[in-house]
């Protein structure tokens, strides 16, 4: 099965006619039809068009026909998971060669950005605060 008989399995699915299925994913009467005549492949634009559409379509099935065309589950739920249907445990890491679990390290924080610069030796002397319009503060 190719990009083409993809598409059309998912606007199938979902029901839809070709003008419902443009509308719906943001693209072209034009674009579809030459991707049904076989003239173009579907764009990568025209590809993350539909599974922005089409959340529960498995990106792995629409791009590379690898799979199911849906998530598992996420059609019928309505709800897509996070990473996937891959409910694995948290695993404390173990290093090479040995039974016991590695302690794992808490990063220091500041209690300020400023705090994690400054230093005895050296001091905060000016800020510059660059704003999107193109205009500075100095503070």
């Amino acid at each position: 099965m190719n990009e083409r008989d993809r598409v059309l399995q998912v606007m199938q699915s979902e029901g839809m006619n070709a003008k419902q299925f443009c509308r719906e994913v943001g693209i072209s009467q034009g674009t579809l039809s030459n991707i049904m005549g076989g003239r173009n492949k579907p764009s990568l634009d025209v590809l993350q068009a539909i599974l922005h559409r089409f959340r529960a379509v498995s990106c792995d099935w629409l791009i590379m026909g690898v799979g199911t065309m849906y998530i598992a589950g996420a059609r019928e739920e309505g709800v897509l998971p996070l990473f996937g249907d891959d409910r694995r445990e948290a695993v404390t890491p173990v290093a090479a060669g040995q039974n016991e679990p590695i302690e794992e390290k808490q990063p220091i924080l500041a209690a300020s950005p400023l705090q994690a610069i400054a230093s005895p030796q050296r001091t905060v002397s000016k800020i510059l605060v660059f704003y999107s319009d193109g205009t500075f503060e100095e503070r």
